[in-house]
């Protein structure tokens, strides 16, 4: 069995993928002596129990230790490549996003200066009252397509009495949610109900901001992320719309889909003949909570529970993390 020693001289090298240091030092010593107990490195590292526990459910959660149950439960290392690359693959995916966020506030960068005929016009919004006018208006003169970011803080309520009437008079709405949307009582409610009007809805954590696009032609966009909205702009006829765009199809091609309930007079589509376990994998990895996710199954918070349990078992995970990664593997996500 190795040393704990043999495996700390190299130094932290992990907080780029979101372990601390401290956690990378926990991590190499389960490492070094597989099937060590919490008091074993206790004594290893002379830190308190508390924050050896702490740290073991932390590195559990992303997937690099596991704990063998038994009279005294012992802990030991996943293997690493696995696990490490796991972690990269997320950063790598948080990068990319990123990316098209630099691009697209570029183009906004480079078009700011440019004459107003040739190159679209750009508006101040300037106080609540004036962005939610603006927003109702744009929907109003919508004739094909309107895009949206969804993400809290809101100017008005979440609820969009318009969409209804725009859907049936032929507007495509499609939107993105952060999972941080459906936090608000009601918020899943008025989702599915939009969803059943004919709104096409997906969820992204990590969405970069909010905005509005119609018809590739105008937009609104907040100046500002902080609550509460003050400032927002209006763009008309820029190249800043078709990034923005642009960087909607892309998120949309990476965010998870949203299912109405299915009646019995309801023909299904490709999208509703997903299985419930295959809605449940992708309501998890779209960050979504515990009760949201229950509420759009259609099942009790305990219900829910019981069946992740289940679901694990079968993947044979012990975690949320693990269980993203075999359904990844065996291609039910």
């Amino acid at each position: 069995m190795a040393k704990i020693g043999d495996v700390l001289d190299d130094g932290p090298a992990l907080e780029i993928v979101g372990i601390s240091a401290y956690d990378e030092r926990i991590y190499r010593g389960v490492l070094a002596s597989p099937g060590i107990t919490v008091q074993e490195l206790v004594l290893r590292t002379g830190e308190s129990p508390g924050r050896v526990q702490s740290s073991l459910s932390r590195l559990r959660a992303k997937g690099m230790v596991s704990r063998l149950w038994g009279r005294s439960p012992r802990w030991t290392a996943t293997n690493p490549g696995t696990a490490i690359r796991s972690l990269v693959r997320g950063v790598q995916s948080e990068l990319d996003r990123v990316t098209d966020t630099a691009d697209a506030l570029e183009t906004a960068f480079r078009t700011a200066g440019e004459d107003p005929e040739e190159g679209g016009r750009f508006e101040i919004l300037a106080g609540p009252e004036e962005i939610a006018r603006w927003y109702v208006r744009l929907q109003q003169e919508a004739k094909e397509e309107v895009l949206t970011f969804d993400r809290p803080p809101y100017v008005l309520d979440y609820r969009n009495p318009l969409e209804g009437g725009r859907l049936r008079d032929g507007v495509r709405y499609r939107a993105v949610y952060a999972p941080e949307a459906f936090q608000h009582a009601g918020a899943l409610e008025e989702l599915e109900n939009q969803l059943k009007a004919g709104e096409e809805a997906r969820v992204l954590p990590g969405l970069p901001f909010k905005m509005v696009v119609v018809d590739r032609r105008l937009a609104i966009m907040p100046l500002h992320q902080d609550a509460p909205l003050t400032r927002s702009v209006l763009i008309r006829g820029s190249t800043v719309v078709v990034a923005l765009a642009e960087l909607f199809d892309r998120l949309w091609a990476e965010a998870v889909p949203m299912f109405p309930e299915i009646h019995e007079n309801t023909p299904a589509g490709p999208e509703d003949r997903l299985t419930p376990d295959r809605r449940l994998l992708a309501l998890l990895s779209a960050g979504l909570k515990d009760d949201a996710i229950a509420r759009q199954l259609g099942m009790s918070p305990r219900s829910l529970r019981r069946r992740l349990r289940d679901l694990l078992d079968d993947l044979d995970a012990e975690t949320r993390f693990q269980a993203g990664a075999q359904a990844a593997r065996r291609g039910l996500l």
